[in-house]
């Protein structure tokens, strides 16, 4: 049942004393007549259509709290709710509960959602980018189709599988505020590389132990991106990141 808001309460007021039945004017806003029939009498009584104050649990927490709560948790975006709560008196209690801080961030649309990890980008990150796409926005299907895209990828083995929580706005995932800088390998695991391009692919590398120049060079250049573009002539350009192993001198030696 559709809840009337103070325009349309009015408005019902007024059909009322024009000598409109109750039932009418429900059925003209789509409500029961008991909803009617109650606001007519509040506006007698009390000559407003404005909701009756109701009773309930008082606020536990002043305006200025509610802000300092609101700031402490922008300033902070890790920033545990039950620490917010010990540091934050209450009017009448010596602290408050952690529920009423989450409320009071619900409130200003801060809830707890899942964090994202990368590697922050620097402005040399992002200008670089910039031009590269600049660079490349008028190239054709036949130009990429002669790419061959190149990566490798670690897979962590015994990362602690626990959620992190970040306090913060809808729309801020990659807001710096909310990414904590992480390293991006760690702990026991497996690296893999390999290469793909419109029409065709690598096989998958294995990498057993750290990839360095020296190994870039004599297990994955020579033997496998070598072959690959000589056997499709239509590949001319081998792209590959900016990792120390691919921009060391060995790699140029093949």
């Amino acid at each position: 049942m559709p809840r009337l808001n103070k325009e349309q309460r009015l408005r019902a007021v007024g059909m009322i004393e024009t000598g409109r039945r109750h039932s009418d004017v429900a059925s003209h806003f789509g409500v029961t007549r008991i909803t009617i029939s109650r606001l007519a009498s509040r506006y007698r009584t009390t000559g407003s259509v404005n909701d009756r104050r109701r009773s309930g649990r008082p606020r536990v927490t002043t305006a200025a709290q509610d802000r300092y709560i609101v700031t402490s948790h922008l300033r902070n975006r890790f920033l545990t709710v039950p620490s917010t709560a010990i540091g934050t008196p209450g009017r009448t209690n010596n602290r408050i509960s952690a529920n009423t801080v989450r409320s009071r961030l619900a409130e200003n649309g801060i809830k707890a959602r899942r964090l994202y990890k990368w590697i922050k980008f620097t402005q040399r990150h992002r200008r670089n980018r910039a031009q590269w796409a600049r660079n490349h926005a008028r190239w054709t299907r036949h130009q990429w189709n002669g790419v061959v895209f190149s990566d490798e990828s670690r897979y962590l083995l015994d990362r602690v599988d626990g959620r992190q929580w970040v306090y913060r706005r809808r729309g801020e995932r990659y807001s710096d505020a909310c990414v904590p800088e992480v390293d991006r390998y760690g702990g026991g695991s497996i690296m893999v590389w390999g290469a793909i391009s419109y029409h065709h692919r690598s096989r998958l590398v294995v990498v057993p132990e750290n990839l360095t120049g020296v190994r870039y060079r004599d297990e994955i250049l020579a033997p496998v991106v070598v072959p690959l573009m000589n056997a499709n002539r239509g590949l001319t350009l081998f792209q590959q990141d900016n990792c120390n192993h691919m921009a060391s001198p060995p790699q140029y030696l093949w």
